[in-house]
């Protein structure tokens, strides 16, 4: 790939950003422009209550308020309110304030490649807002969730692009719960130029019943990617997580709608990639595919030093159960993007400062008004270690 020598230096800075969590606002045939029409009836639209919004699978979206993305929140709008400094106890909506019209970058490649320009980004990682709540809807329905996550990537190869230059690599998604559909989705996507794959932090929703991604089943996927040298990232998302309705709570993933208990526990951060991140390690995963990448985006970094700790007890109560010290394997296998609330300074002594990237979320409004923003939450690390967090880390991921 070749990357442009014409992109202004941010002023800040002598070198330009590489940012591992930027995303668009999926338009209305998203799903459908390519949609077999067999599978027309898995995704509609509806008006209800003055408001369009979508069944999928027949069910209600609640991940999104308003998935028309029109208007919107604007970028970093909630940064107070995930930093805990909402002393006043306001509620979201009025943290949110106005929200704004859609924007062109937020829906066009060459828009939104000016704005990189702007904000002083070299490379980014632009990953799905609606395309995150997919898999859990459709779970029961293996068949109809392929055939919408395949008219999804086709519709992001149209818009975006997965690998066109140096500037943009896109995510196609790659539901695992059929894995013939998975291995043909992900060779075809490579063949299109994909790089980067995202899966949701869970089990994997298989027609006999949730199982491991370490079940060897998940195999040749993983081989694939390895060979192809395709990161994985697992992004928050809808992920199925509903067992706060046994402590009286409502159970479905309602995006930023959550409950004083739901934060506490982490419910749809913490725990989903927790889980996850040991079962690859565990299950042997890197182990059967030593050269495979993955990295954890808008997850945050709260769960590392607590898997890490059992990791630690388990080796040490059964070393015989796994063929390298497992905090070894998740440090040689696992880069992660902090959220900016995060402990940096712990992260990078637990895993290694070059495993640390930069995660914006921009345009969305829980992550940073300008990626450029993120420099003062590495501000107490040198200059060169600042720089591998905001570039050379996720440069070296991506082989530029």
């Amino acid at each position: 790939m070749t990357t442009s020598t014409t992109v202004p230096a941010a002023p800040e800075l002598d070198y330009r950003l590489y940012d591992a969590d930027e995303h668009y606002y999926e338009p209305e045939d998203a799903l459908t422009r390519h949609l077999d029409r067999k599978y027309r009836s898995a995704v509609r639209w509806i008006d209800m209550e003055g408001r369009r919004t979508l069944l999928i699978g027949g069910k209600l979206l609640q991940l999104i308020p308003n998935p028309t993305y029109d208007p919107v929140g604007r970028p970093g709008a909630l940064n107070s309110y995930f930093r805990a400094r909402n002393h006043a106890g306001r509620s979201l909506k009025e943290i949110l304030g106005d929200p704004q019209p859609l924007q062109p970058e937020y829906r066009e490649r060459d828009a939104r490649v000016r704005v990189l320009d702007e904000q002083g980004v070299e490379f980014a990682w632009i990953l799905p807002s609606l395309g995150l709540g997919v898999e859990e809807m459709l779970k029961d329905d293996l068949e109809g969730l392929g055939a919408v996550a395949r008219a999804y990537n086709q519709w992001l190869d149209d818009d975006w692009g997965y690998s066109r230059d140096g500037r943009i690599q896109t995510a196609p998604l790659l539901p695992l719960g059929d894995e013939v559909f998975a291995e043909a989705e992900l060779r075809r996507v490579i063949d299109r130029g994909a790089r980067l794959v995202v899966m949701r932090p869970a089990p994997v929703a298989a027609l006999g019943g949730p199982r491991s991604l370490g079940d060897p089943a998940h195999d040749r996927v993983w081989a694939l990617a390895a060979e192809a040298g395709v990161v994985v990232a697992f992004h928050a998302a809808d992920d199925g997580y509903t067992y706060a309705g046994d402590w009286g709570e409502n159970a479905r993933y309602t995006g930023l709608k959550q409950s004083a208990f739901a934060e506490v526990l982490s419910i749809h951060s913490d725990r989903p990639i927790f889980d996850t991140m040991a079962a690859m390690v565990c299950h042997g995963v890197y182990d059967r595919h030593p050269t495979l990448k993955v990295a954890t985006v808008e997850l945050g970094s709260g769960w590392v030093p607590y898997l890490l700790r059992r990791f630690r007890i388990a080796y040490g109560k059964q070393p015989q159960s796994f063929a390298h010290d497992p905090i070894d394997t998740f440090r040689e296998h696992v880069w992660v993007t902090p959220f900016y609330e995060d402990d940096f300074a712990e992260l990078a002594d637990l895993i290694g400062i070059d495993h640390v990237l930069l995660g914006s979320d921009w345009p969305h409004p829980e992550g940073i008004a300008r990626p450029l923003d993120y420099l003062a939450d590495v501000a107490e690390f040198a200059p060169e270690d600042q720089r591998r967090i905001l570039r050379e880390n996720l440069r070296a991921l991506v082989g530029q």
